[in-house]
């Protein structure tokens, strides 16, 4: 099954697709083509996909490729490196209850300070920087851990090359979440929720 969000408006693009997903069978495949990378619909969907595949186009799109179904996730974080005009948030796993993200920084990248409704676990890979947690700034390196509490105001600003794994309890929504990318793009560096 393919669908095509180039000509959909954004406000109905999730909608659509999670409408097609979920009349999908485990086995059965689904191919989206989006004209930027579909890291929202990747989020929404990886607690119900077995494999997805992302390759851009000569023309600047993305074909999304997701096979419906669950099964343990094995792989190397070379595998989701990626690196954009804002923080890159990768996503491995996401589900209602929890999320498993990685997040790739270049020096100078930021997370917006906020406080939203879910613990955080963050844990660097590799590189070094400032956590900013409940009004306080801390450096953080190479093996740091970071646990916040839901409600709690945190930020992470990269010094160096940085990447991270993210775990947050539950899941933010889609919408939070195109709110902290949107407020990194444009310069922001505090988000009220």
């Amino acid at each position: 099954m393919e669908l095509d969000l180039r000509s959909v408006e954004p406000q109905y693009r999730h909608t659509l697709v999670l409408e097609t997903f979920s009349k999908m069978k485990d086995g059965e495949e689904l191919t989206v083509i989006a004209d930027h990378y579909p890291t929202h619909l990747i989020q929404l969907l990886s607690g119900q996909i077995e494999k997805y595949n992302v390759e851009q186009t000569n023309t600047g799109d993305f074909v999304l490729k997701v096979k419906k179904g669950s099964k343990a996730i094995i792989a190397h974080i070379s595998e989701f490196r990626k690196m954009g005009d804002t923080f890159t948030p990768v996503p491995v796993l996401r589900k209602n209850e929890y999320g498993v993200i990685l997040v790739f920084f270049k020096a100078g990248q930021y997370i917006p300070v906020h406080a939203p409704d879910s613990d955080l676990i963050f844990y660097v890979l590799q590189g070094k920087g400032t956590a900013y947690v409940d009004n306080k700034e801390v450096e953080i390196r190479e093996g740091s851990i970071i646990i916040v509490p839901r409600g709690v105001k945190r930020g992470i600003k990269a010094e160096t090359y940085m990447e991270a794994l993210h775990i947050v309890v539950p899941s933010p929504s889609p919408e939070d979440h195109e709110k902290i990318m949107g407020a990194a793009m444009k310069g922001i560096q505090e988000v009220d929720f």
